[in-house]
């Protein structure tokens, strides 16, 4: 369940001091939907966002608040080549990596599945068979991937050619 993966994460947080989780106002919740973010990352961040003044909660890595995953979809590298293609930036490694929502492929259990994406090989302007190559899986669910976060445990070496 979700939400236990949730306690684990906020418990982790509190002991490094890498932030908190906490509802996103009803603003951001609007901007989230309004840019196309998928209805599962917007609920998440209904229940759980990072507190936008930091922008983010962190351990080994980074998931974004609202705003900063707006802006890592709209204005970064890798996020404004994959956002178009169906992948939603909401966290990173320390390297800018970038964790996206694959929208592309969904799982058996009609799930979207967590995918890392360097931050340094998708060019400007690329075809979604240009990123394929790079798709790393490292999460069948948010809710594995929050798991891996708390623990420490998420794959963060991104796959080159």
């Amino acid at each position: 369940m979700i939400s236990e993966a949730v306690k684990e994460l906020q418990a982790e947080l509190a002991k490094s001091d890498g932030g908190s989780l906490h509802p996103a106002s009803e603003d951001d919740i609007r901007k989230a939907e309004l840019f196309g973010f998928p209805n599962m990352l917007v609920d998440f961040y209904r229940e759980y966002a990072p507190d936008a003044a930091d922008g983010r909660v962190e351990l080994d890595q980074r998931i974004w608040s609202v705003q900063n995953a707006i802006e890592e979809n709209k204005d970064y590298v890798p996020g404004a080549e994959l956002f178009p293609l169906g992948y939603v930036v909401f966290a990173s490694n320390k390297f800018g990596d970038a964790y996206c929502i694959d929208t592309v492929h969904i799982g058996s259990s009609g799930e979207y599945s967590i995918v890392l994406f360097p931050h340094d090989a998708i060019e400007e302007g690329a075809s979604l068979e240009d990123v394929e190559q790079f798709r790393l899986t490292v999460a069948t669910t948010l809710e594995d991937f929050l798991w891996n976060f708390a623990r420490r445990t998420l794959v963060e070496k991104a796959r080159y050619r």
